[in-house]
């Protein structure tokens, strides 16, 4: 099995999904979605994360390359969106993208469908946009805040929050960010220390249900 996984961002990589997809047998391949469009064969897609909006679509044109390949391959092979790439799930089939409170660090979100996948999670989340939830897509997590966290449609499986980090990852996002005081900084990085490794078991179990899709 080959995965494409598209890029955004420099920043923003497959983080600790290269070694969930090792373990399973699963080869990879990057497309850097802001310098090229170029794509090999492949029998799964993810999508993952950036700084920009899918609003901003006309200032960042790789974003409508995205949303046509998600509606051409949604229904044939599993598509997986990682934050940004969830946006572009949503609103390539047709949900509203829209600016929303800021969610940096650790939240609580619960299972509200019938998969296979724990009841009460707890996951990373670094975003201040939104989406409404496609027609015909089905809730699959919902937070307090951000209601519309995780969501399948066919073969698509939309993450709001991001499953793929690592301890190096968020310590580097953390340390870059300029919002941030010093102390929710830190805090950050001392809960991330505690949680991390139920969050890459947890990455492990949404691989495995994607690969079901």
């Amino acid at each position: 099995m080959i995965f494409a996984a598209i890029k955004n961002h420099p920043a923003e990589g497959l983080g600790y999904l290269e070694e969930v997809l090792s373990r399973e047998g699963v080869d990879y391949y990057y497309v850097e979605a802001y310098s090229e469009t170029k794509m090999a064969d492949f029998d799964a897609i993810v999508i993952l994360g950036g700084p920009m909006g899918v609003y901003e679509a006309e200032k960042y044109p790789f974003l409508k390359w995205e949303m046509d390949l998600i509606r051409k391959t949604y229904r044939e092979k599993p598509v997986m969106g990682i934050c940004l790439g969830a946006q572009l799930i949503a609103a390539s089939l047709g949900g509203r993208v829209y600016p929303y409170i800021m969610e940096i660090g650790w939240r609580r979100v619960r299972r509200v469908a019938d998969v296979p996948l724990p009841d009460e999670i707890e996951v990373f989340q670094w975003h201040g946009d939104t989406f409404d939830l496609p027609r015909n897509a089905e809730l699959i997590y919902e937070g307090e805040e951000v209601k519309n966290q995780c969501f399948i449609a066919e073969k698509a499986l939309g993450l709001q929050f991001h499953v793929e980090m690592t301890l190096e990852l968020i310590e580097k996002w953390v340390s870059k960010d300029k919002t941030l005081s010093e102390e929710e900084k830190k805090r950050i990085v001392e809960e991330s220390r505690e949680k991390i490794k139920a969050h890459n078991e947890l990455c492990e179990k949404f691989v495995e249900f994607f690969l079901t899709l």
